[in-house]
């Protein structure tokens, strides 16, 4: 029996239990939160944080999900069609919730409008975006992060 034979079993019993021991004493890691799944969303490139190019991808595309007759502007009946659809739909135990969806969502809706005429066009809803990042990205790196997102929603 050769040596390399002989020995394998004895590397074996050394090796299982130290892996085993390792793998005991590794911390398990925790559930992800609302910041980590949100931005695990948006970060398609899997790169652990947000540039303003990628949310501007993201609200390109949502922009153009919302413009449902796609006339390249966005009223107000379209921003806000999905939460009232799902206010008809929703459980009557959830309803107050998508109330307030629903009424953040009138309430963004005319921030975003600059020119108050009821529309949106694809600059100024690009526009409120650039300008959301800015308040998310506090430390100007260009960059957000789960921890960023945590702390903006905190109003740190």
């Amino acid at each position: 029996m050769s040596f390399t034979l002989r020995t394998l079993p004895l590397l074996f019993a050394l090796v299982v239990p130290v892996s085993a021991h390792a793998q005991s004493t590794m911390p398990t890691p925790s559930k992800r939160d609302w910041a980590d799944r949100y931005l695990a969303r948006l970060d398609t490139e899997r790169k652990g944080y947000l540039t303003l190019e990628d949310a501007e991808r993201f609200a390109a595309a949502q922009f153009a999900r919302l413009d449902a007759n796609r006339d390249g502007v966005v009223d107000h009946d379209e921003f806000v069609a999905s939460l009232k659809r799902s206010l008809d739909r929703v459980s009557p135990a959830r309803k107050t919730q998508v109330q307030r969806s629903l009424d953040r969502r009138e309430t963004l809706f005319h921030t975003l409008d600059q020119h108050s005429d009821g529309k949106l066009t694809k600059d100024e809803y690009l526009a409120g975006t650039r300008q959301h990042f800015a308040e998310i990205d506090v430390n100007k790196t260009g960059k957000i992060t789960p921890d960023d997102l945590r702390n903006a929603h905190r109003g740190l």
